[in-house]
């Protein structure tokens, strides 16, 4: 990878942390070493972060992107955030989130996805989050 793109994927996880930040108030930030397997955003509660920004992309692209989330993801939930040139930030995160079923490997297929903006994803995001912190409360 060049020395331009490596730029323009860092300019990139900045732009989407600080949108991230924006819709859930969440200390997002880039992640500044990234071993192999590591989510690029930090800050972000029971999700791990992929970023991409690239000039174009096809719907193959995509699930590329979306099986690497996926794969990198461990025990957390994966989400894809993108931006082709001239474009907006995209999400793209499991169908079975929106649904509140419990994590299975079929539901982490591109096909079973969601995309939207990123006002939407944190719109989820923000509730799980919530709801987690209270089912944590009402235990003890």
């Amino acid at each position: 990878m060049g020395r331009m793109q490596r730029t323009k994927g860092q300019v990139g996880e900045r732009e989407a942390a600080a949108l991230i930040r924006d819709h859930t108030g969440w200390a997002v930030q880039r992640r500044v070493r990234n071993a192999a397997g590591d989510s690029d955003l930090v800050g972000v509660p029971g999700w791990s972060v992929e970023i991409k920004r690239y000039a174009s992309a096809s719907r193959a692209d995509i699930a590329a992107w979306w099986s690497q989330c996926v794969a990198q993801a461990g025990h957390e939930m994966p989400v894809l955030f993108y931006r082709l040139d001239r474009g907006a930030w995209r999400g793209v995160w499991p169908l079975a989130v929106n649904l509140r079923l419990q994590q299975a490997a079929q539901w982490h297929d591109y096909e079973w996805t969601v995309e939207g903006s990123v006002a939407a994803w944190a719109a989820v995001a923000r509730d799980i989050h919530e709801d987690s912190k209270g089912a944590t409360c009402d235990k003890t």
